[in-house]
Order: C-alpha cells, then sequence, then structure tokens
C-alpha cells in the first residue's frame, strides 16, 4: 500500500522476523478496538528477503490511524515489552525509535510525537532517535 494511504507506521524491530511478526500480530490485537482500520503490513516475499521463512524486521509492520486511545494501547504494550524496540513513521516522512524501557522512563513520549503531527505544520523534524 502506497505511503499516502495510511497514517502512521509502526515497524517492529527483530533479528527474529518470526517473533517481529507474532509481536506485530499481539500489538493489532491491542489495538483493534481502538482503531478498526489498523491492519499489519507485510510486505510480499521477494527472492532473497525471506530468513527464518519470514519478512526481514525492517518491514514487519503494523498501519493504523493513530489516535490518543491507540497511542495510549501502544504505549502500554511497549512498557510491557522493555527488551522490545519499534520505529514510529509519521505520513510526514519523520521517524521515532524507542525501546521498551524508554517507554518507562517517558512514558509519553510517543503520544508527544504523534502529537507533534498534528500541531506544529512544517516545523518537524525528519529523524528523531531516542536511546
Amino acid at each position: 500500500m502506497p505511503d499516502n494511504h495510511f497514517r502512521y507506521r509502526i515497524s517492529i524491530v527483530d533479528e527474529d522476523p518470526l517473533r517481529a511478526r507474532k509481536e506485530a500480530r499481539e500489538l493489532l490485537g491491542a489495538l483493534s478496538e481502538a482503531d478498526p482500520t489498523a491492519r499489519l503490513d507485510l510486505p510480499e516475499a521477494t527472492a532473497g528477503a525471506l530468513d527464518k521463512g519470514g519478512p526481514s524486521a525492517e518491514t514487519v509492520g503494523l498501519v493504523l490511524t493513530a489516535g490518543s486511545l491507540a497511542t495510549a494501547l501502544v504505549q502500554l504494550w511497549l512498557s510491557r515489552v522493555p527488551q522490545r524496540t519499534i520505529v514510529v513513521k509519521r505520513p510526514d516522512g519523520a521517524t521515532l525509535q524507542i525501546t521498551g524501557k524508554e517507554t518507562r522512563e517517558d512514558d509519553t513520549l510517543v503520544e508527544r510525537f504523534l502529537a507533534d503531527d498534528e500541531n506544529n505544520g512544517d516545523d518537524r523534524d525528519d529523524d528523531t532517535t531516542v536511546g
């Protein structure tokens, strides 16, 4: 699906693509009531792109429209998985990389990042990495 058809993309970062896919499905389950448009974002298999029978870690993710409840659910899920790293991408291309440990320390970081997309117009950073 082209980038202009979604609001936010959350990528699960993991060296094991099967584990990343499993965790993406768990997060989707947590988000489905808050954002019924949320869906798994798994690319079609391409030759040489598979490892351990699944897509690469960079491509396993979710697409969602966000919103405060969805954001809270992402933060809650991530805080319970301290070893996990996710990358959140806004429609303007700005990204935020954060781990579960960092979420416990700053439980408003994802919310502020997503809110910045709605509030700041064109004064946004192109890339934000935490950690």
